[in-house]
């Protein structure tokens, strides 16, 4: 068993979505007999977020206790430490202990790349999960020590074929997937008989921020984010009698704005802030829902990136179908069972009516996807036995 390092991003932004997204990747690793320490860096002033008073500081007290708590709840045997990078204040462990821990370690694992110190290069084998297709990749992301890593994997599974959009930045880019560990959603889980009458009222669900960090131009081409997707669907609802509904964060003069046009359009609508602020409600939030129904952020699907939500593969574990717009995963995915693609308001009534038609098969079929394809037990492995077992990537140090 190896000695792994995750590099994230849990401590400054403790909402529950955000949490669950590096978290699987911990308990999926301890449960796979790894040993585990989780490291994190402030990256800029001011950057620790609270979400109980909804403000930002350098503290990092109230996420480093969520993960604390997040880790014994799961009985994870993590070492958990935070690197303030302007004063050199170390939480959790001491200057030494670190580096120690950073020459011993077999692999730094960085995901998402909003981590980065020079003392990461102490450690012998380093990688980087781009969470973020495209982004990433032209810079937005993972820009500080991009070319100090021995392999690189991203969520943009189609990145180098021929019909994706996205520069490769000169990088082989290897797909990968969200892992996702079923059991801790399992006694969410509905048993097939009974799933379908009672889910029956409530709505599909999805939890998004509106418009994240804004679009960009890149080479005189706009890429955007969620908001513009959601803008197509506006009249989705006049189009079925399935409730729909989106919970919401962003900026407040924008979703209250937002809100209105969405309702008066027959959306259904919730603060997300208030959802993601503990666990507890965001995983019943996700469990009381029909399924999910979802747009991804416009440069996905613009690009056709392949990329696959860490959100989606939570519902799926709990049994619930997810309807999503294509960002091209169904060119890797197989769709129509569980998981279905859209790609036009017609083609998103047509799904609406596909998984309600035959709600306890599509739930079972959604459980089966969890466990075939983003389970920790199929995604960590895989992953692993690329960088540690191979000279693929010519693991040497730099």
């Amino acid at each position: 068993m190896a000695r792994i390092v995750v590099c994230g991003y849990m401590i400054r932004h403790p909402l529950a979505g955000n949490l669950l997204a590096y978290f699987h990747y911990l308990l999926g690793l301890h449960r796979l007999g790894h040993e585990v320490l989780y490291l994190e860096e402030s990256g800029w002033s001011g950057s620790c977020y609270n979400p109980i008073n909804r403000s930002y500081s350098d503290d990092p007290s109230v996420g480093f206790d969520a993960v604390k708590t997040l880790i014994n709840t799961y009985g994870v045997n993590a070492t958990v430490c935070y690197l303030n990078r302007d004063t050199g204040t170390v939480y959790g462990a001491d200057w030494q202990e670190l580096e120690r821990m950073l020459k011993t370690a077999d692999l730094l694992l960085n995901i998402g790349g909003v981590c980065w110190l020079p003392e990461f290069l102490l450690c012998k084998r380093r990688i980087l999960i781009d969470m973020d297709p495209f982004f990433t990749q032209i810079g937005q992301f993972a820009a500080e020590g991009r070319n100090e890593y021995q392999a690189y994997f991203s969520y943009g599974a189609n990145i180098g074929q021929p019909n994706c959009g996205i520069p490769s930045d000169g990088i082989k880019w290897v797909p990968t997937v969200p892992p996702v560990v079923p059991d801790i959603w399992q006694s969410q889980v509905l048993t097939p008989e009974h799933s379908g009458q009672e889910r029956a009222d409530a709505p599909f669900t999805t939890i998004a921020n509106w418009s994240a960090y804004g679009g960009i131009v890149y080479q005189g081409e706009r890429y955007g984010q969620k908001d513009e997707e959601f803008m197509r669907l506006l009249e989705l609802p006049n189009y079925c009698t399935q409730k729909l509904e989106l919970a919401l964060s962003g900026k407040d003069t924008e979703i209250a704005e937002i809100t209105k046009s969405l309702q008066t359009a027959g959306w259904l609508v919730r603060d997300a802030r208030v959802l993601s602020a503990k666990l507890s409600t965001y995983s019943t939030y996700i469990t009381g829902s029909r399924g999910e129904f979802s747009v991804a952020k416009q440069a996905y699907v613009k690009t056709r990136s392949g990329w696959f939500s860490d959100r989606t593969v939570c519902y799926l574990a709990a049994g619930r179908p997810v309807i999503l717009q294509d960002t091209g995963f169904s060119d890797w995915l197989p769709t129509g069972h569980g998981v279905l693609a859209f790609s036009s308001l017609e083609e998103a009534v047509d799904c609406i009516e596909r998984v309600n038609a035959d709600y306890p098969a599509q739930s079972l079929a959604a459980r089966e996807i969890a466990e075939q394809t983003f389970c920790y037990k199929v995604v960590l492995p895989r992953l692993l036995e690329t960088v540690l077992t191979t000279n693929r990537f010519h693991l040497s140090p730099s």
